[in-house]
């Protein structure tokens, strides 16, 4: 049973027993019911100021009933408050504590900088994925609202701009950090202190207004986003060319919930010691191998799309896949 169930219980029966009693002891001593009720609290409280006692012997032998009954119901209802409310805030500390723990043991994991509405949905897609992750955030209610409804969520309350909450998460072991606190100012100087603490540390980050992006970039953001500039293309691509994109859309949707398949775009680095590298496509045997489909191929500034299968992977090029999670991963082993 639940502790406040419990209470609510407890407190019921207490009332209960009180004025059951309180009108018993009217009737046999002859007291009004404040009277009554007076000496009933009194003596269930253990106070027992003395200037009212029952005089009869049954009134003796209901006072005698009543501590036994009304004292246990008093003690029930009080180890109830203290389950709730102390018990609770152990349950709660020791559930901080853990959180604590987690975090400093924490490594490859992606910091997420501003739990507001990009935030949550960023935190969503990584638990998703199963990645680790810390939010930083100033709203403590927001964040211990989360934790509540979920003990393996990992917070820290706090600025993001002041390098001692970046500390905490562990910046030094992280594989990325994204930005996405409201103002572009703030978003400026979390990348400018997250470079400087981790100098390989990837970042993206959140831009409102065009003059941010540039700024952002040159403060040593890996990749900047703006949610504006994305959401008015996608809402003019969904005007001019609702056909294709319904297309992929519900071929992606397909795929996930009739044929629990996860499909993505994902972009692999290819390096000095990779299997594939001074292949052709073809010699490659990606497709072979893996399943998936190269759409593109990044060779410094030239982007090839749909490349053919004469073109030779090298060092530093970035492949541009298609396929099911599954595949993705095994072409990354080859690469």
């Amino acid at each position: 049973m639940e502790s406040m169930e419990k209470i609510k219980i407890g407190i019921f029966v207490l009332f209960v027993v009180i004025i059951s009693f309180s009108l018993m002891f009217m009737y046999i001593e002859g007291w009004t019911l404040l009277q009554a009720i007076y000496f009933s609290v009194a003596t269930i409280s253990t106070v027992g100021y003395g200037d009212f006692y029952p005089t009869s012997e049954l009134g003796q032998l209901l006072t005698i009933l009543f501590i036994v009954f009304g004292v246990s119901t008093g003690l029930y209802t009080l180890g109830a408050f203290a389950e709730s409310f102390i018990g609770g805030y152990f349950k709660r500390y020791n559930r901080r504590i853990k959180m604590k723990k987690r975090i400093e043991m924490l490594e490859n994991h992606y910091i997420v900088c501003g739990y507001g509405r990009i935030g949550r949905v960023v935190i969503d897609r990584l638990r998703e994925s199963g990645l680790d992750y810390v939010a930083i955030d100033n709203n403590s209610e927001i964040l211990q609202a989360e934790f509540e409804k979920d003990p393996n969520f990992n917070y820290i309350v706090g600025d993001a701009t002041h390098d001692e909450y970046l500390i905490d998460a562990q910046i030094d072991r992280a594989k990325a950090l994204i930005s996405t606190v409201s103002t572009d100012s703030d978003n400026v100087y979390i990348t400018l202190s997250s470079k400087r603490l981790n100098p390989k540390l990837y970042v993206v980050s959140k831009a409102d207004e065009q003059v941010a992006m540039d700024k952002l970039l040159i403060a040593g953001a890996d990749k900047v986003v703006s949610p504006y500039m994305i959401g008015g293309l996608r809402v003019a691509e969904l005007a001019m060319k609702p056909g294709i994109l319904d297309f992929v859309s519900t071929f992606m949707s397909i795929a996930k919930y009739e044929y629990d398949e996860d499909l993505e775009i994902r972009k692999i680095l290819i390096g000095k010691n990779s299997k594939i590298r001074g292949k052709t496509l073809t010699e490659s045997q990606i497709r072979y191998n893996s399943g998936v489909t190269i759409i593109g191929i990044k060779k410094e500034n030239d982007l090839l799309v749909n490349p053919g299968p004469e073109i030779i992977l090298e060092y530093n090029d970035q492949i541009y896949a298609f396929g099911t999670g599954e595949q993705l991963d095994v072409l990354e082993s080859m690469v």
